[in-house]
């Protein structure tokens, strides 16, 4: 399948879509240092048998990693195969690991479930390279409450601060 038309189909499903959530992602905070694993969960919706991972770089549009089909991964990207470990098991959470933190990591992560091929709702993680110890968690990458992120058009306010996760890389 078409990677930038599912990014395409997934954005106008989400702008059509529910945003009453029921998908859930931890850890809500991960400091990690470079060369380290950083693992993110996501519990898809009860009865949901399809699962996507997104990753939104500043000022970048949105960006297709892999999708799962019931428990098996359908299509993914390079960096998912080369750096990164996507499992989505029977009963339990899906998740994303990258293998080694690098600072290019540092990004949006959305996970999003859905009974078909149409997107329900997506929930954003944040993390962001750590410049100093005393900057909120977003500012480095220019996200703050109450802006429209770049590609989502999903609006902070209307995400629960529960499915936000800040990895910071250091």
């Amino acid at each position: 399948m078409n990677m930038r038309f599912l990014c395409c189909v997934a954005l106008y499903l989400l702008l059509a879509g529910s945003l009453d959530c029921q998908v859930i992602q931890t850890p809500q905070h991960l400091l990690r240092g470079k060369g380290q694993k950083a693992k993110m969960t996501c519990i898809a919706e009860k009865g949901h048998t399809f699962v996507y991972w997104y990753q939104q770089k500043q000022n970048k549009e949105l960006k297709f990693l892999i999708y799962f089909q019931r428990q098996e991964p359908r299509d993914s990207i390079d960096l998912v195969k080369e750096r990164f470990l996507a499992e989505c098991p029977l009963n339990s959470p899906c998740s994303l690991e990258i293998q080694s933190s690098e600072a290019g990591d540092s990004a949006l992560y959305l996970c999003a479930s859905s009974l078909s091929t149409a997107l329900k709702c997506v929930l954003f993680l944040a993390h962001k390279l750590s410049m100093e110890p005393t900057q909120e968690a977003g500012d480095t990458l220019g996200w703050k409450e109450g802006r429209e992120m770049n590609g989502s058009q999903c609006k902070p306010q209307q995400i629960s601060h529960k499915s936000r996760m800040c990895l910071e890389v250091e």
